[in-house]
C-alpha cells in the first residue's frame, strides 16, 4: 500500500543526511551535526508520519464500511449470497482438508530431535528395489565415517511374541543402540537395552496396554521372542511413533507401525556373512553444519577403500543413496498427494470462475446505481474498493464455513486412506493450515473480486445513464469475459475428469481376473512357526500336513495349500538368479527377477491354476520336480519349450540333489498385488524346500470363506496351540489391500471431478440463460420478423456448443500435457490413451448440450408481443 507523501519521506531523509554533512564540514562533532539537522526538519517529518497516520487509519475505516455496506446489501439478496458462500465453502473446504493429509505427510517437520539432520543410508539393490546395506559395510562405515552424529541398523519384520497372556504375531524392530540417541526416546518404565543386551525387548505403550494391560511388574519378566527367551527391560511413552521405512522382505516405501525393538545381532557379533549379502537398513544422523553432499562423498569414498580392499563384493558406484529421512518415508506417497493437491486446486479455480461469473451478472444489475454514485461524485477507486469490501466478506463466510467442512471431511479421508500412508494419525487443522486456509479465502476473494472492477472499468456512466431502463446493452460489456470463463471452466474440468477416467480404466484392468480364480472363496493365513520346536525342517513339514489333513476335513473346505514365504504380505518375493543346466554361466547372472514359492499339491485347485503345458505336481514325484509360469518359461526358454529342461535350486547347477525337473507351466497369477505385473515365478514343492517357516494357509471354501474361518483356526490351533494365527483374511481382500492407495487415489480424484463437472455445468447454464435474458428483445423482433423457432433453438444451442468446443479444445491440449504427471498412478493405461479421452469429451460435450437445452428452448417459446411491449 503505497502513500502520496513516501517519497516526500525519502527526499526530507536527504536533506537531513545533506545537512548533517555540511554542519560537520562547519566543524560540529557528528552527533551535534545530526541533532541541529534533525531539530532543522523535525517538523516537517513528524507532520508527515502523523499524515500517513492519519491517512492509513481513514482508508482502514474505509474498508471496514465497505465491508458493513456489502454485508447490508448481501442481507438483500440472500439467495445469491447463499450460492456464493456455499460453492466457496465446498472449493476451499476440499483444499482445506486436502492440505491437512499433504502437511502432515510431507510438510511437517518430523517429530524427533534435529529431524532436518536425519537420512537413509544404503546401496540401491535393483532385485529387492531398495536400498539395503551388507553388516561388514554397516560396520565399516559406523567405524570410518566422520559425518554422522549416529548411526543405526535396523530391520522389520513379524514375529510371534508369546507370554504367560498368550501367543500373537506382532510387528517388531530389530535396532542398534543408536536408535535411542537419534530418536529422542526415553522410557517411562525400565530402561532401554545398551550393546552389552542380547535378549531384551522394549514394548510400545500400545502393546504394553494391549498384551500385558499396563501391569508395571511386567519389567524385568521373560518373555519369548520367535521361541527365543528375552526380558521385558522398558516401555517406551505413550504417543511415541519412529517411522521406519521398511526393510528387507517388506515393500519399500511404506512405514510400519513398530510395536516393540529387539537388539539388532550387529551390536553383538561381528558380521559374519558376506559384503555381498545386504540384509540391513541404515538410518543416520548428521553433525551439525554436515551437509548431505559432504556425507554422500565421505561414504563414496569408504565404499571405494571397501571395494579395493574386497576385489570379491559387487559394487555399483552410482549405487550408493544418502537420501533425507522424511524425504524417503513420503516417497512413496508424494506423487500421488501432489496430483491430488493439483485437481483440488483446480476445482478451486473452477469455483472462482463461477463466482466470478454470478459477480459479473450482479454487477452489471447495478450499473445504474454505480453510475449514478459516479455522477454524484463517487471515485472508481472508492467504488471498486466497495466491491472488494463485499467480497472479502462473502469469502470470509465461505472460508469460515469451508474450514469446518474440512474438519468434518478430515476424518473421513482418514478413514478411506490406506494404512500403509506414513503419518497419516498425524493428520490435524493445525496453525499451518488455518494459515492455508486463510491464505485460500483471501485468494479467491480477490481474484473473484476484480471482475467487477473489469466491468466497472469498461463501462462509462453517461452511457448507462442515458439507456434509463433498457436492457438491451447494458450488462452485455461483462458477456464476452464470461464466455471465456465458462471456457476455461470446462477446459478445467476436462483435464480432471481425463484424470479421473484413466484411473478408472486402470482401476479396471487391475480387477480383471484369469478363468478359474475366484478370491471371493479363498481365505488367506498366516501361520509363523517360531520356536526351537521347529527348527528342523522335518518337524515343519509335520505340522504343515497335519494341518492340512485338518483343515481339508473341516465341513465346507474344497481344497488346502500351503504357500511358503508369505505372499500376500508382500514380503515372500525371493529375487535370485535361478541355475538353469542348459545356459552358460554368463547367461545365468541376467535371468530375471524370480519369484520361488514353496507350496503344497493342492494349490492349482485352490488358486484356479491353469495348466498350459505338462502337468502340476503330485503328491509324490519320483524325482526333483518343479512347475513355472509362463512368464518365466518366456524370460528363460523364449519360445522353446520349457516342459522337459532343467533348473539348479542351489548353487551348484550339476549338483544332482538341487537339479530339479520342470515338468509343467503354469497360467501367470496374481495373488499378491493387483498393481504390478505377474513375475517370473518357480513352484516348488515343499517337500524340497530347506524351509518351511513363515508360512500361509491357502483354502477354497464351498460357501462364504469369511463366515468358515474360525473353524479353520479352530483346526489350525489344535495342531498345535502356541502357534499364533495372524492375518486372516479373504484372498479378495488381501487382494484389495493391495491397490489400497491407487483406490483411495481414485476416490478422491473422482469426488474432485464429479464437483468439478458439475460447477462448469452450472458455469455453463448460467452465462446461456443470462445471454438469453440480455437478448429477449432481440429474439422477440426475430420472431416478429419470421424466424422460425427452430432457428432461435439452434442458435442458443450454437453458442452453448460453441463455448464447448474451445474448453474441450483448450482441456485436451492440457490434459494431454498435464496427465503425464500421473503416470506412476495408472496401471497398464498410458497418461495418453486416446479412447479415454474421447470418451470424457464426448460425455462432456453431452453434458454441455443438456445444459444448454432449457435456456434454448426458454429463448425459442419468447412472447415476440409482449417483449415489444415491454420495449
Amino acid at each position: 500500500m503505497s502513500h502520496p507523501l513516501d517519497n516526500l519521506g525519502d527526499d526530507i531523509r536527504d536533506h537531513i543526511e545533506r545537512e548533517t554533512q555540511e554542519n560537520i564540514e562547519r566543524g560540529m562533532s557528528p552527533e551535534e551535526a545530526r541533532a541541529a539537522a534533525l531539530r532543522k526538519f523535525g517538523n516537517v517529518t513528524r507532520v508527515m508520519e502523523e499524515t500517513r497516520a492519519v491517512w492509513i487509519s481513514v482508508w482502514l475505516e474505509q474498508l471496514l464500511q465497505d465491508i458493513r455496506y456489502g454485508v447490508r446489501g448481501l442481507r438483500h439478496n440472500p439467495g445469491f449470497a447463499a450460492v456464493v458462500v456455499l460453492t466457496l465453502a465446498m472449493a476451499i473446504g476440499m483444499n482445506t482438508a486436502v492440505f491437512s493429509l499433504v502437511n502432515a505427510i510431507l510438510v511437517r517437520p518430523l517429530p524427533y530431535p534435529d529431524p532436518d539432520r536425519l537420512v537413509w543410508l544404503g546401496n540401491y539393490n535393483r532385485f529387492f528395489k531398495a536400498e539395503m546395506v551388507s553388516s561388514p559395510d554397516y560396520v565399516d562405515w559406523k567405524d570410518q565415517a566422520a559425518s554422522f552424529a549416529g548411526i543405526v541398523a535396523y530391520g522389520t519384520g513379524g514375529y510371534t511374541l508369546a507370554s504367560a497372556e498368550g501367543a500373537g504375531h506382532h510387528v517388531l524392530a530389530d535396532v542398534t543402540t543408536d536408535f535411542w540417541d537419534i530418536s529422542g526416546a526415553r522410557p517411562v518404565l525400565g530402561r532401554f537395552f545398551g550393546p552389552e543386551d542380547r535378549d531384551g525387548i522394549v514394548l510400545s505403550d500400545e502393546l504394553f496396554e494391549r498384551e500385558f494391560r499396563r501391569d508395571p511388574d511386567v519389567v524385568g519378566q521373560s518373555v519369548t521372542v520367535n521361541g527365543r527367551a528375552v526380558t521385558v527391560l522398558g516401555v517406551l511413552p505413550k504417543g511415541f511413533r519412529f517411522l521406519l521405512p521398511t526393510s528387507f522382505g517388506l515393500q519399500t516405501g511404506n512405514a510400519r507401525e513398530i510395536e516393540g525393538y529387539i537388539p539388532n545381532p550387529v551390536v553383538w557379533q561381528h558380521p559374519s556373512r558376506g559384503r555381498n549379502v545386504s540384509i540391513q537398513s541404515v538410518v543416520a544422523k548428521l553433525k551439525p553444519g554436515i551437509s548431505i553432499e559432504r556425507a554422500r562423498s565421505e561414504l563414496a569414498g569408504i565404499q571405494a577403500r571397501i571395494a579395493g580392499e574386497n576385489p570379491e563384493a559387487r559394487y555399483d558406484a552410482q549405487s550408493l543413496r544418502v537420501t533425507p529421512l522424511q524425504e524417503k518415508l513420503a516417497a512413496s506417497a508424494r506423487p500421488a498427494l501432489l496430483v491430488l493437491f493439483a485437481a483440488v486446486s483446480f476445482v478451486l479455480l473452477i469455483a472462482c470462475a463461477n463466482i466470478a461469473n454470478l459477480l459479473l451478472a450482479r454487477g452489471a444489475a447495478r450499473q445504474k446505481e454505480i453510475a449514478i454514485r459516479i455522477a454524484i461524485g463517487a471515485g472508481r477507486a472508492r467504488v471498486i474498493r466497495q466491491f472488494l469490501g463485499e467480497n472479502l466478506a462473502l469469502a470470509l463466510f465461505g472460508g469460515t464455513l469451508g474450514l469446518l467442512l474440512a474438519r468434518l471431511a478430515a476424518p473421513v479421508i482418514m478413514t478411506l486412506a490406506p494404512p500403509s500412508l506414513p503419518r497419516l494419525g498425524e493428520t490435524t487443522i493445525d496453525g499451518r493450515v488455518l494459515l492455508f486456509a486463510l491464505a485460500a479465502t483471501l485468494g479467491t476473494g480477490f481474484i473473484f473480486g476484480i471482475t467487477p472492477a473489469i466491468l466497472l472499468r469498461r463501462s462509462k456512466a453517461y452511457e448507462v445513464l442515458k439507456q434509463g431502463g433498457r436492457t438491451s446493452s447494458a450488462g452485455s460489456a461483462g458477456l464476452p469475459l464470461r464466455r471465456l470463463l465458462v471456457a476455461a471452466e470446462l477446459a478445467l474440468a476436462l483435464v480432471l475428469l481425463i484424470g479421473a477416467g484413466l484411473m478408472v480404466k486402470s482401476f479396471w484392468r487391475m480387477n480383471a481376473r484369469p478363468p478359474g480364480f475366484d478370491p471371493e472363496r479363498i481365505l488367506a493365513l498366516q501361520v509363523p512357526l517360531s520356536g526351537p520346536k521347529y527348527r528342523a525342517v522335518a518337524q515343519q513339514r509335520r505340522f504343515a500336513e497335519e494341518m492340512l489333513e485338518r483343515v481339508e476335513q473341516g465341513p465346507g473346505v474344497e481344497a488346502a495349500s500351503v504357500l511358503a514365504q508369505g505372499q500376500l504380505r508382500g514380503s515372500g518375493t525371493a529375487p535370485h538368479n535361478p541355475n538353469v543346466a542348459s545356459l552358460s554361466s554368463a547367461q545365468v547372472m541376467h535371468l530375471p527377477h524370480v519369484t520361488f514359492s514353496t507350496v503344497s499339491s493342492g494349490f492349482d485347485r485352490v488358486m484356479g491354476l491353469r495348466v498350459v503345458r505338462g502337468r502340476w505336481l503330485a503328491e509324490s514325484e519320483p524325482g526333483p520336480a518343479i512347475v513355472i509360469n509362463e512368464s518365466m518359461a518366456h524370460e528363460v526358454f523364449g519360445e522353446g519349450d520349457a516342459v522337459g529342461k532343467h533348473l539348479g535350486l542351489g548353487d551348484n547347477v550339476d549338483d544332482p540333489a538341487t537339479r530339479a525337473s520342470i515338468i509343467g507351466v503354469v497360467s501367470d497369477l496374481k495373488y499378491s498385488r493387483l498393481d504390478a505385473p505377474a513375475e517370473p515365478e518357480v513352484y516348488i514343492p515343499y517337500q524340497l524346500s530347506s524351509s518351511f517357516l513363515g508360512m500361509t494357509v491357502m483354502v477354497r471354501t464351498a460357501t462364504d470363506a469369511t463366515a468358515m474361518a474360525p473353524a479353520i483356526r479352530s483346526a489350525i490351533a489344535s495342531v498345535d496351540r502356541t502357534q499364533p494365527v495372524a492375518e486372516v483374511k479373504t484372498l479378495e481382500q488381501a487382494l484389495a489391500d493391495s491397490i489400497a492407495p491407487r483406490r483411495f487415489n481414485l476416490y478422491l480424484l473422482g469426488t474432485f471431478a464429479t464437483s468439478a463437472l458439475l460447477l462448469a455445468l452450472i458455469g455453463i447454464y448460467g452465462v446461456i440463460a443470462y445471454g438469453v435474458a440480455q437478448r429477449t428483445q432481440e429474439i422477440g423482433v426475430r420472431i416478429a420478423l419470421g424466424a422460425q423457432r427452430s432457428q432461435v433453438l439452434w442458435l442458443v444451442l450454437r453458442e452453448g456448443m460453441t463455448l464447448a468446443a474451445a474448453g474441450i479444445t483448450v482441456g485436451l491440449a492440457a490434459a494431454f500435457a498435464l496427465t503425464r504427471l500421473m503416470t506412476s498412478l495408472l496401471y497398464d493405461v498410458k497418461p495418453t490413451d486416446p479412447s479415454t479421452y474421447a470418451a470424457v469429451a464426448a460425455v462432456l460435450a453431452a453434458t454441455a448440450l443438456a445444459a444448454s437445452c432449457k435456456p434454448a428452448l426458454k429463448a425459442a417459446w419468447v412472447d415476440p408481443a409482449s417483449t415489444l411491449r415491454q420495449e
